[in-house]
């Protein structure tokens, strides 16, 4: 998993033979578990899932993440919640990858403020 390499100009950087399949505008975005301020507060932005990985573009560019790479090798515990109150959302665990701009690991929380989360959690099992 990598921070600040998957965007440019708005867009998201994929790699040779990689391949856009959906995306889901709004979802937040939290982290746990990492202590550095990259990774600090919620970020709202765009989600897309590809052939490869989930890239997160960030809404803000003032923010100290505008992009984060979660290629389907990093992820593990992942779960899909489907709380009674709030909105449905992904939760797991990342590692980071050499040369991706952070170590260690950290603990994500997905949320899909404007739904999605169910048809975007069945394409990435496919995908993966």
């Amino acid at each position: 998993m990598s921070l600040n390499t998957a965007h440019a100009n708005g867009g998201v950087l994929i790699h040779a033979g990689e391949c856009i399949l959906l995306f889901s505008d709004n979802v937040v975005m939290e982290f746990h578990g990492q202590e550095a301020s990259a990774f600090r507060g919620s970020k709202t932005g765009r989600l897309y899932l590809t052939t490869h990985r989930m890239i997160f573009n960030n809404k803000s560019l003032n923010d100290p993440m505008v992009s984060f790479s979660f290629p389907f090798c990093t992820i593990s515990e992942m779960e899909l919640e489907q709380p009674v109150f709030g909105a449905n959302y992904i939760k797991g665990k990342v590692r980071a990858q050499p040369n991706g701009n952070w170590v260690g690991e950290a603990k994500f929380k997905l949320m899909f403020k404007k739904g999605g989360a169910i048809d975007f959690g069945q394409a990435m099992l496919k995908a993966s």
